[in-house]
C-alpha cells in the first residue's frame, strides 16, 4: 500500500496510496485527439486502452510534527475500492489522532473524502485543516451545491465538520504551514487548489498534474480542470520552481515521480 518515500534534510515524505484508477486519454487529457496526441501517448496506454494512475495522500514527518496532505476518499471510496489512507496510515504506526495538520488541496472527493467519519464528525480530530480560502468558499458556494452528481458534498460535508470542530484553518498566498512545509498557490484544475512544496527537495503538485506526460505537454489540460488555460499556467509555474530549485515533482494521480529539466523552452521529465 505504500509509495514512494522521500527522505533529506530531516524531512520525510511517504506517499500513501488510497486506490489505483485507469482512465481514458480522453479525461486526462481534454479534447484529445489520437491523430494528434496518439503518438505520444500511446506507448502509456496498457493493453485496454487506459492510462495508469493512483489515488494518493502524502504523509510529512518533520522533527515535531505530522503532515497530512489530503485524505484520500474515506467513506466515499467502497465502490472503487479506494478509501485506504488510514489503513496505509496504521501500516506505518500512525493513528488518526496522531497527526497534526491536514492540507487540503483541493475539495474533490478523492482528497476530503476521508476527512469526515461515519457520524459526520472530523476523522483527525486534534489535527488543524488548512484550506485556501478561495477554495473552501467555492465549495461552500451555490455554484459548488449546483455540480453534476452531487459532486460538491463531500467537500461540503468536510467543511461543516471542520467548523464545527472548530479545526479549519485558511489561509492565503504563499504559506509555510510548519516549518519545512510550504503551501503554493495553484490555481485552474479548482479555484483555489495548492501545491505543497517539501523542505528542499519534493514539490507536491497535487491534481494540477494528473500524468507525467503532463510536464512535456502541460497545455494538455484535464477534463477535470475548471479552468484549463490557468491550470496551464499553474503548471508552468511549478515546473520552473521543480527544475529551478531541484525538486523532484511527484503528485497524487501520477504513478511516476522524478525530476524536471528544462529544455529550451519547455520541460522534460527525468524518471
Amino acid at each position: 500500500m505504500g509509495g514512494e518515500t522521500f527522505d533529506a534534510s530531516g524531512v520525510r515524505a511517504r506517499v500513501l496510496i488510497d486506490g489505483v484508477r485507469r482512465v481514458s486519454p480522453r479525461f486526462v487529457f481534454k479534447g484529445y485527439d489520437d491523430a494528434v496526441q496518439g503518438g505520444f501517448v500511446r506507448p502509456y496506454l496498457g493493453e485496454d486502452g487506459l492510462l495508469e494512475g493512483r489515488l494518493a495522500a502524502l504523509l510529512v514527518e518533520t522533527a515535531d510534527r505530522l503532515v497530512l496532505v489530503d485524505t484520500g476518499m474515506g467513506l466515499y471510496g467502497a465502490d472503487v475500492g479506494a478509501g485506504r489512507v488510514l489503513e496505509s496510515l496504521a501500516s506505518i504506526d500512525v493513528r488518526p489522532w496522531d497527526v497534526d495538520v491536514v492540507v487540503v488541496t483541493h475539495g474533490h472527493a478523492d482528497h476530503v473524502g476521508g476527512i469526515v467519519d461515519p457520524q459526520g464528525g472530523p476523522v483527525f480530530a486534534n489535527a488543524r485543516h488548512v484550506w485556501h480560502t478561495v477554495e473552501a468558499d467555492f465549495w461552500a458556494s451555490d455554484e459548488a451545491a449546483s455540480l453534476p452528481d452531487d459532486a460538491g458534498e463531500p467537500a461540503l460535508a468536510a467543511l461543516v465538520a471542520l467548523l464545527n470542530g472548530a479545526l479549519l484553518d485558511r489561509v492565503e498566498g504563499e504559506t509555510e504551514v510548519v516549518p519545512g512545509i510550504t503551501l503554493v498557490e495553484a490555481p485552474g484544475h479548482t479555484p483555489g487548489h495548492l501545491a505543497v512544496a517539501v523542505g528542499e527537495h519534493l514539490l507536491w503538485g497535487g491534481d494540477a498534474f494528473v500524468s507525467q506526460l503532463n510536464v512535456v505537454h502541460p497545455e494538455w489540460v484535464s477534463a477535470a480542470d475548471m479552468d484549463g488555460p490557468a491550470n496551464d499556467s499553474t503548471r508552468r509555474a511549478l515546473l520552473a520552481r521543480a527544475a529551478d530549485e531541484g525538486r523532484v515533482l511527484a503528485a497524487a494521480h501520477m504513478p511516476l515521480s522524478g525530476r524536471v529539466l528544462r529544455d529550451g523552452d519547455g520541460f522534460t521529465f527525468d524518471r
